[in-house]
């Protein structure tokens, strides 16, 4: 699969492989159910313009929506095609 078109929203373990994690910004859908992840490496969270917060970064303080890093361990609510990237980089597994 070509990169064109895609987003990246994470670097799954940035001291380590760096492994780029993209999803395709057409599709964050708000009709399909989040889904519940586990980070299995550290990953640093990027924010692309116009992408939105990961459900379970919103409205929660002093949570915000920045670039930053997190820790492996943490379990995270995220759109569906968010975390089937993160489960494809081997960044994450199903809660």
């Amino acid at each position: 699969m070509s990169a064109t078109g895609l987003v990246q929203v994470y670097t799954a373990d940035p001291n380590g492989a760096a492994t780029p994690v993209m999803v395709d910004p057409g599709n964050v859908p708000f009709t399909v159910p989040p889904v519940k992840v586990t980070l299995s490496v550290d990953c640093f969270q990027l924010c692309p313009p116009g992408f939105p917060a990961p459900p379970s970064e919103t409205g929660v303080t002093p949570v915000q929506w920045y670039p930053h890093k997190i820790l492996a361990g943490t379990v995270m609510v995220h759109f569906a095609s968010v975390a089937a990237a993160l489960v494809a980089a081997n960044a994450a597994t199903l809660a």
